[in-house]
């Protein structure tokens, strides 16, 4: 590293240590790179070289020392009176004497270096104030001077700062200290960081905007032995900057058939209109769902049949041949409509990109049937006993945060388009949850964790209280969807079937 180089870094590692400015470390190689920077440290350089740089010639080398002493006299045309004392008399003693100097003794004051932690609003806070001379005597910290109440004050006996924020900001404190009985007092900065609740804004969309949705939906099926509750509300990020939920979702049940049907989806945040490609997609596939269920479709009866005995391989195989085929038109009629609202308002298609995940059920007995599609993340399970969960697909999941799968042709034609089906039949099935990565990202965090029984026994810890009156319950998830989680601010869409 050069010396201009090391003066930049000592200079901005100084500055920064005792301002107690908190940065990334991204933005301090930044701040050393700075070209701004590297110009004031030159202009700086500069004025040193010329206030110290003065041409001396050899013979006026010494003149700056003589310019020290004092004018030389003329001891030969000077007179020097001196007080005069009248002579001495033996044995008498002077009167007088010259003063002995008398030397002030030097104190050297302590330098102190004081510590804390910084705070937040609205948490709890207990941080130790500590306290080290460069003497390295051990002093006692006596008191705490607060600029104004921000909910903090000083507990002599721990020597510690507590209390509960109730205002962000910077805070000079005069920490009063003593060491060998002599005070001293100096000023430390208590920084209190904000809430990060406090910090979203809540702003609705332009009134004249294309495709308005609801922010918050909620609908609820409540028929003989049938529970299905669907929720969905506009996220905080949604929320901040004014835009519309981009999420959608479906249920229904059909009391001929005994189908039940449930969906979500949601739409590219990237995307312009998502929130209407969302829409798109779950109108399409529900629609195109419940007339191939109902019990006017011949071509299910002997499917029906499997269903009920699920005793035969080859019919089991066959049956998740028909759903793959169900599936699939579903997802291409879907495609299609939204091919058509692309060129009906002249946008590309991929302004209309959603994920999907689509689940049809029905109850036998004590045994739930059921047949999941799933192109994009989030999550769909079907969980019970206690304890145990199936997860009825795989998540797509990118090289980054966010990347997923949307719904278009390359995902229709690939050659692994099967897998996106899942069949099954299980007993003791308590909960069938489908979920957008509005809620699976801050529940289950990672791909494994969606594997994680326990995860998912923690959710349905948190969502039974919703559940417990069948009525309210879709008020209460849509409520229960506002819980705040750093760093997870999408809309977030929970369909139950309990």
């Amino acid at each position: 590293m050069d010396k201009k180089a090391l003066l930049t870094k000592l200079i901005i590692d100084d500055t920064l240590t005792s301002q107690r400015i908190a940065i990334h470390e991204e933005l301090i190689i930044a701040l050393y790179e700075d070209a701004e920077i590297a110009q004031y440290i030159d202009f700086i350089i500069s004025i040193i070289k010329a206030k110290t740089a003065e041409k001396i010639t050899p013979q006026d080398k010494v003149q700056p020392i003589l310019l020290l002493l004092p004018p030389a006299r003329d001891l030969a045309s000077e007179e020097i009176s001196l007080p005069e004392e009248p002579p001495l008399k033996p044995g008498q003693i002077p009167t007088h004497s010259s003063p002995m100097p008398i030397e002030k003794p030097i104190i050297h004051r302590p330098t102190a270096k004081i510590t804390l932690s910084n705070a937040k609003v609205g948490t709890a806070f207990n941080s130790t104030l500590s306290i080290e001379l460069d003497t390295l005597e051990i002093a006692k910290i006596e008191a705490v001077d607060f600029p104004e109440v921000v909910g903090i004050s000083f507990d002599p006996e721990s020597c510690c700062l507590v209390g509960t924020p109730t205002k962000s900001g910077n805070f000079t404190l005069i920490v009063h200290w003593s060491v060998n009985a002599i005070r001293y007092h100096d000023e430390v900065l208590l920084i209190i960081n904000p809430d990060p609740r406090s910090l979203w804004q809540i702003n609705e969309p332009p009134a004249d905007s294309l495709y308005p949705k609801a922010h918050i939906d909620s609908k609820l099926i409540l028929k003989d032995n049938i529970r299905i509750a669907g929720a969905s509300r506009r996220g905080r990020s949604h929320e901040h900057a004014g835009t519309f939920r981009d999420d959608d979702f479906y249920i229904h049940h059909d009391n001929q058939s005994q189908w039940n049907i449930l969906i979500v989806a949601d739409g590219a945040g990237s995307a312009r209109y998502s929130r209407e490609g969302s829409r798109i997609a779950i109108n399409t596939v529900s629609h195109y769902l419940k007339s191939q269920l109902s019990v006017e479709n011949k071509a299910l009866k002997p499917h029906l049949e499997t269903i009920h005995q699920w005793n035969n391989n080859n019919a089991i195989n066959q049956l998740g041949s028909f759903f793959a085929q169900l599936f699939r038109n579903a997802a291409q009629l879907a495609i299609n409509n939204l091919k058509n609202e692309a060129i009906h308002i002249n946008e590309p298609v991929k302004s209309f990109s959603t994920t999907l995940l689509a689940t049809v059920s029905l109850r036998i007995n004590d045994e739930l049937f059921a047949a999941s599609f799933w192109m994009g993340d989030g999550a769909i399970a079907a969980y019970g006993p206690a304890g145990k969960v199936r997860i009825l697909g795989i998540p797509d999941s990118g090289e980054y945060a966010g990347q997923t799968r949307f719904l278009d042709d390359s995902a229709l034609n690939d050659a692994e388009f099967n897998r996106r089906i899942i069949i099954g039949k299980w007993k003791e099935i308590s909960h069938l949850i489908l979920m957008t990565d509005g809620v699976s990202d801050p529940i289950f965090e990672t791909d494994n964790g969606l594997q994680d029984p326990n995860k998912w026994a923690a959710l349905i810890d948190e969502i039974s209280p919703c559940l417990a009156s069948p009525e309210t319950a879709d008020q209460k998830l849509a409520e229960w969807l506002n819980f705040f989680s750093a760093g997870n601010h999408d809309d977030r869409t929970l369909v139950v079937a309990w």
